[in-house]
């Protein structure tokens, strides 16, 4: 049987479409018998199908007639605003109180609005109640301004013309209820700005809708009984088929894995031996389809793995040399810098001696002839002498860690740098700001400031540059700070070891204080072709 089928030489997805096939042949079985025996259920869907068209017949019913009662009540307010600007226009004009006592004024005033509603006559100017239905709610209702928003919105919008719409109102008995109403304004001869108001509650309109809708709700319900009793029964047929249908694809899903896992048993035998470095252990599986495929890499793969772990061996020597190698060029490089920073140390030490405190010499014989009365120097030209002293410190105060710095920020200490370069070196050079400009931590704008000053110190004294520029673009992740002169340019090394030993102490102090802050320091330079120097720093 098992020649006959030849199910070693199957491919995987030859075995699982032949199991799939034979799912989907007894599905699709299930389905079919499903769907003869319960046919009579697709009754069920036209009675869905009219209940849903009914309720939206009974939706639109009463939306028409809610519209219908709206306009009734809109034309209801302008004929009840008609009669009383006819009847003010036949009397001399009424202050509040005379309208409020006039019996006649109060009888046009007061009309019926459908069942339940009535009209109402308010000044919107002062929000108050002129003439109600009922005298005690003739009063000021500017307190309902922020528990009847909807309400004040009205009153609000009637003081412009005529207007309509819904609002919650407050009755009698203290509950807040929703109504409708139209406003219509009412000329009156005093030149009081009146509102005629019809308000009812809309919902009167729509009540031969109800009777309707509560027929067609217990239709539903006796068609929801039907489909309820339909639905059980092919579920109760449906559990039956899944149950049969799930205990054979258990079994044909059994008789799949033991073909599948079987070679992957192997395969997992083979992975345990290569870990524990038995890299000569070979797998032994005669399958021709895509897990003999896997086998036969596999077994290739504990060869190269093999021939790799002498390579490695072989070239680790050579790492080991290349990292000797590096660890010297960071003691050259630290010896160098140390010897830079005495360097700086005795200039500064040297400048101060020999410029600031030499003068402060001078002035101080000046000060001594000037009180003896030796001199011919006067007290301005003293004050000019100590003010060149003053410029000179805060000159040598200003290379050293500038002010503007501290007080202002990145941006303007960089600008400084730039005017700083072209007084001293008369080199033209051009800043540019993109992006959103923000403050940075402290630690950030120093290092990058640090290393923008040194990039200028080199262009002023190395590149025989005539023109340099310095772009700062700000970016949600990042600050990329661009320096580029037209100068003599160079060959670029090609590490950081590379730099020390060629001298370039600057280039190589720069690199070491980007990777301190987790960015990238970019350095584009060819022999007559200038200098780009470009370092991103991640925020």
């Amino acid at each position: 049987m098992k020649k006959v089928f030849g199910w070693t030489r199957w491919s995987i997805a030859t075995k699982i479409l032949v199991v799939f096939l034979g799912l989907s042949a007894i599905a699709m079985g299930s389905i079919g018998y499903i769907a003869l025996v319960n046919i009579k259920a697709l009754g069920s869907y036209a009675l869905e199908t009219s209940t849903a068209l009914g309720e939206s017949a009974i939706q639109d019913s009463t939306n028409h007639l809610n519209e219908l009662g709206e306009e009734l009540i809109q034309q209801k307010a302008r004929d009840v605003a008609t009669q009383i600007e006819m009847y003010l226009q036949s009397r001399p004009p009424m202050t509040i109180a005379e309208m409020r006592n006039d019996v006649e004024l109060r009888r046009i005033v007061v009309q019926s609005v459908g069942t339940t509603g009535y009209t109402t006559l308010i000044t919107p100017v002062d929000a108050e109640i002129i003439i109600h239905k009922f005298p005690e709610q003739e009063k000021n209702v500017e307190f309902l301004k922020d528990e009847l928003p909807s309400f004040w919105a009205l009153i609000t919008a009637s003081v412009m013309g005529e207007t309509s719409g819904y609002y919650a109102w407050l009755e009698v008995d203290g509950t807040v209820t929703p109504k409708y109403a139209s406003i219509v304004p009412v000329e009156s001869p005093g030149g009081i700005n009146l509102t005629l108001w019809a308000t009812t509650y809309i919902d009167e309109f729509s009540a031969p809708a109800k009777k309707t809708a509560a027929d067609i709700e217990t239709a539903i319900v006796a068609s929801s009984d039907y489909i309820n009793d339909s639905v059980e029964k092919i579920q109760n047929i449906f559990i039956l088929l899944f149950s049969t249908l799930v205990m054979i694809i258990i079994g044909l899903a059994l008789l799949l894995s033991r073909v599948i896992t079987s070679p992957i048993l192997e395969l997992k035998k083979g992975a345990e031996a290569i870990g524990k470095g038995d890299l000569d252990y070979k797998l032994n599986i005669k399958n021709q389809d895509e897990l003999g495929e896997l086998a036969n890499s596999f077994n290739k793969m504990s060869l190269d793995l093999k021939k790799y772990i002498k390579e490695l061996e072989e070239t680790a020597t050579e790492n080991i040399a290349r990292e000797k190698k590096m660890q010297n060029s960071l003691r050259l490089y630290s010896q160098k810098v140390g010897e830079a920073q005495e360097a700086e140390r005795k200039r500064i030490a040297r400048e101060l001696h020999d410029e600031t405190v030499q003068a402060l010499v001078v002035v101080s014989r000046h000060l001594e002839d000037f009180a003896l009365g030796e001199t011919k120097l006067t007290i301005a030209d003293i004050r000019k002498e100590i003010q060149k002293i003053l410029e000179g410190v805060r000159h040598f105060s200003q290379q050293l860690r500038p002010l503007v710095l501290d007080d202002l920020g990145l941006v303007p200490a960089v600008q400084w740098l730039a005017t700083d370069l072209a007084e001293n070196y008369k080199i033209k050079v051009s800043t540019e700001i993109t992006g959103q400009q923000r403050s940075l931590p402290q630690a950030t704008e120093l290092m990058l400031f640090r290393i923008t000053q040194e990039a200028l110190n080199n262009v002023g004294k190395h590149s025989l540059a005539t023109r340099a520029s310095v772009k700062i673009e700000f970016s949600d992740r990042s600050i990329k700070v661009t320096v580029q002169d037209n100068g003599q340019g160079f060959t670029v090394p090609g590490g950081v070891s590379d730099l020390t030993h060629t001298g370039r102490l600057g280039l190589a102090g720069m690199q070491e204080r980007a990777q301190l802050m987790g960015g990238l320091l970019e350095i584009k330079s060819e022999p007559d072709n200038g200098t780009t120097l470009t370092i991103e720093i991640p925020l």
